[in-house]
């Protein structure tokens, strides 16, 4: 279940979350939904809340957190995203949007990002 942790004061755009925002700086993957579509995006931050409100900003759409990896070293999250978006840019169910954005099939109702282990990320 996702909670509500911000509102954007102007336009009203919620940020939801499943998971806990992480705190300590360092750098991260993350995987997010965008509005009410099928729309998903893996990215990399060193600042989560603040590239999440970014997003918010860019897509004038509610946004909801689905997963943020543990903190890692430099160019791991890089690494991590490429490996996900070349794994899944010529599966069926996933329709790739350019800058790192997925439209993800109907049938899909879970994701699977791999660093060191494997994250399961339900949809």
């Amino acid at each position: 279940m996702s909670e509500e942790i911000y509102t954007h004061k102007k336009n009203g755009l919620k940020i939801f979350s499943r998971v806990p925002i992480p705190k300590k700086s360092g750098d991260y993957v993350y995987f997010i939904k965008i509005g009410n579509e099928r729309l998903y995006k893996i990215g990399t931050t060193n600042r989560p809340l603040q590239r999440i409100k970014e997003h918010l900003k860019n897509y004038s759409q509610n946004i909801e957190i689905l997963w943020f990896s543990p903190r890692y070293a430099e160019f791991t999250p890089v690494r991590v995203e490429r490996n996900f978006i070349r794994e899944h840019q010529n599966n069926p169910f996933f329709h790739y949007v350019p800058k790192d954005r997925f439209i993800i099939d109907n049938e899909v109702t879970e994701v699977i990002v791999k660093v060191r282990k494997e994250y399961p990320i339900t949809l």
